[in-house]
């Protein structure tokens, strides 16, 4: 059987991540992709054979076999994924870290297989930390205390009461990253972030790694409130009035998932179970982390 490799989430950590605090990273099991011969001129499976020849004939990545990589294409092969691409999941990092451990040979040193992932990822995002298919690669959580100080965690923190919102509306993740840098260029915002919103990242990271339930929504409502207020461009029109309606309650928190802009929203309820929020969020699909 070949291996499975699986979508991430980014529970705690976007954009502040760029500029010193701490990250969350997880694998996401329900969704994941693996390698394919069958069907491969099949709908499903036309667009990775497309992004993989892509790949192949531009690619200059040393340590990587493309000569097998290219048989076993002529063979058929494409990327069989549930991971929705956009969406904030880690598309491209699950086929990454599949095309490390096929045609690449893992150092099993952290910070040499993060970099070697980055520099495959480049392919699709121009520039990668390595994150993303790290944790896929891994398939274990990781806390960033850097981009060059991961940590591996031995097991995944308690997540009842997360779950994903999707908004049905992929999103491209460099424009959105755009915006952020061009925000960070006025020192006040810059300022507030720093003050702000990375000690309420920070803070809810440990309350998630302590299963602190309590506190863990008083830092997760700061951090809906602040990129509420700071960062409009990011959260879609359409959640816009969810978003504020959890903030009012507190019968849950919003916040991005990633990159922000569409795909998938994280939310975290306190007061009542998935099933109830379905029914006070009955306009969008809920999924359980």
């Amino acid at each position: 059987m070949l291996s499975t490799f699986p979508a991430k989430i980014l529970l705690l950590g976007e954009y502040t991540i760029l500029n010193g605090s701490k990250a969350l990273a997880l694998p996401h099991w329900p969704l994941m992709g693996a390698w394919s011969f069958e069907n491969p001129d099949s709908g499903p499976s036309l667009s990775s054979r497309k992004s993989l020849l892509a790949f192949i004939e531009s690619s200059r990545a040393r340590g990587i076999d493309l000569e097998l990589m290219k048989k076993d294409y002529q063979k058929g092969l494409w990327f069989d994924s549930t991971i929705p691409q956009g969406f904030g999941l880690g598309s491209s990092g699950a086929v990454i870290a599949a095309i490390y451990e096929r045609y690449g040979i893992p150092a099993g040193v952290l910070v040499q297989d993060k970099k070697e992932l980055a520099g495959l990822e480049d392919f699709f995002h121009g520039s990668s930390s390595g994150l993303d298919p790290l944790v896929s690669h891994l398939r274990k959580p990781l806390l960033i205390h850097g981009f060059d100080d991961v940590e591996v965690l031995p097991s995944t923190p308690d997540l009842s009461g997360f779950f994903l919102l999707n908004t049905g509306k992929p999103r491209q993740t460099g424009p959105l990253v755009s915006v952020y840098q061009e925000k960070m260029k006025d020192p006040q915002f810059k300022q507030r972030c720093g003050e702000i919103l990375a000690k309420e990242v920070n803070f809810a990271i440990d309350a998630v790694l302590r299963n602190d339930r309590s506190n863990l929504f008083h830092h997760l409502w700061h951090i809906s409130k602040f990129q509420w207020d700071y960062f409009p461009e990011m959260i879609p029109t359409k959640e816009r009035a969810l978003w504020t309606r959890g903030l009012e309650t507190g019968d849950y928190v919003l916040k991005l998932c990633g990159a922000g802009g569409g795909g998938f929203i994280l939310g975290f309820g306190q007061k009542l179970p998935l099933s109830g929020l379905r029914e006070v969020i009955n306009s969008h699909e809920l999924r359980e982390l």
